[in-house]
């Protein structure tokens, strides 16, 4: 009787035990990605399951109130219902800031080339020290960035010149930098201009007979159609007073064999004497039509406005296909447009404009440019690629960015559906290199 009465005890604590154990087992739960959303959004997900804690961190891994994740775990941990949890939502970057009531802020991130880039050494073994521009085009996977007049000298206008060179890179989050995959070299190592030029000496118009003399050949823009890499390219005969030169014409060059060669395309060259103002030429894709073209064009300098043609992908290299724009849906083409266009420019964007770069903005809703009014980096808008661009907004300066020109962008190189960009801006002095900044609208 007694054994009997002792087992059932025995049982009964048993039971007992088990049924306080499961009471008492905790409930883990797995933790919801939630990096990207608001901090509202993030609440919906999460409420009922867990504790929220906000926590502010000054990052540009996001958008300023957006939660860039946990503090102490990671999406997908197992952890107990209703246990505490902290999100880490950003706020603008540390030495960020803003000169438009349009812009919520702007931001250095940091170095494309020179010592303090992730691309130093890289350029070194490429013989390159200084450069500028920088321009991205699309190809396939990568962006090609193209790249002016560059040296051997660190941050400087000293050694070995190259004409220009191009960078390949796979990068296309650039919160926290640019980085290249490759630099196009020549079989020796040394980075390979795709047309160097002629770096006959810098003489004005009054001071030379030779109408053909060339310093340099300077990018001005790109475009890929199917396996076809194209680029335009300025020759430059004569640097004058700051922010003034000379070129004599602008061409396209082709290559077919992944940027193994290039040649010149013949029927696509546009001489000052028909076309001044397509000294300098930039083309740019509409994502909303798959067969044109645009092609924007300023003259040699900073002091110009920008001019409109268009062409059709199919007959690009067709120079008597291209269509000019003469304002009120009014396009005229071949020598003609030409001609009508040299009589009586109509500019889509007003002068002064340099170095402009063009891109359409979902987040806007608009076509958005990039270009030096100097001494301002500023950016406009427009609800047509046909203009007029106005709502100017300046980005940066030369107080902040001493020696400024450049700022080329591109639709591939922004995140958010435009909220965010980034541009790439060129530094003269003191130090020749290229910057890459990053720009948050409200």
């Amino acid at each position: 009787m007694k054994k009997c009465v002792l087992m059932c005890l025995l049982l009964l604590t048993a039971v007992i035990n088990y049924a306080c154990e499961t009471e008492t087992e905790p409930e883990l739960v797995v933790m919801p990605d939630v990096a990207g959303l608001s901090l509202s959004e993030a609440r919906l997900v999460i409420d009922g399951t867990f504790r929220v804690q906000e926590v502010i961190i000054a990052t540009n891994a996001n958008l300023p109130g957006r939660v860039v994740g946990y503090q102490n775990h990671e999406a997908g941990d197992m952890i107990e219902r209703n246990s505490r949890v902290s999100l880490l939502v950003a706020e603008p970057p540390v030495g960020s800031y803003s000169l438009s009531d349009q812009i919520l802020y702007v931001y250095d991130v940091g170095f494309v080339t020179g010592p303090d880039s992730p691309n130093f050494a890289m350029l070194m073994d490429a013989g390159i020290g200084g450069t500028d521009l920088g321009m991205p085009v699309r190809f396939g996977d990568e962006m090609i960035l193209l790249y002016g007049d560059s040296f051997s000298g660190v941050g400087s206008h000293s050694g070995f010149w190259f004409s220009n060179f191009m960078a390949r890179s796979s990068d296309f989050s650039l919160y926290d930098g640019l980085t290249f995959s490759s630099i196009v070299t020549n079989e020796s190592g040394m980075a390979r201009p795709f047309a160097q030029g002629a770096h006959n000496r810098n003489v004005s118009d009054d001071q030379s007979n030779n109408p053909n003399r060339e310093v340099t050949k300077i990018p001005t823009g790109g475009i890929a159609i199917g396996d076809d890499f194209y680029i335009f390219y300025m020759s430059v005969r004569y640097w004058g007073l700051p922010g003034q030169w000379l070129v004599t014409y602008n061409q396209v060059l082709k290559s077919s064999d992944n940027l193994a060669t290039f040649q010149p395309v013949e029927s696509l060259r546009w001489h000052e004497e028909e076309a001044p103002n397509f000294g300098q030429v930039f083309a740019v894709e509409d994502p909303d039509d798959d067969d044109n073209l645009y092609i924007l064009g300023i003259p040699g300098g900073r002091l110009g406005g920008t001019t409109l043609a268009r062409v059709q992908k199919a007959t690009f290299e067709d120079r008597a296909t291209y269509e000019y724009y003469l304002g009120n849906d009014n396009w005229i083409a071949g020598d003609a447009g030409l001609a009508a266009l040299k009589a009586n420019p109509h500019y889509i964007i007003q002068p002064p404009c340099s170095e402009m770069s063009v891109m359409y903005n979902p987040y806007l809703g608009k076509w958005m440019a990039v270009y030096l009014r100097y001494p301002d980096m500023v950016m406009v808008t427009a609800d047509s690629i046909t203009g007029p661009f106005t709502n100017r907004q300046t980005i940066t300066n030369a107080t902040l960015n001493p020696g400024l020109y450049g700022g080329l962008i591109h639709a591939d190189y922004a995140d958010f559906d435009g909220q965010k960009f980034y541009l790439q801006i060129s530094l003269w002095l003191p130090i020749y290199q290229v910057k890459l900044v990053e720009v948050v609208l409200k």
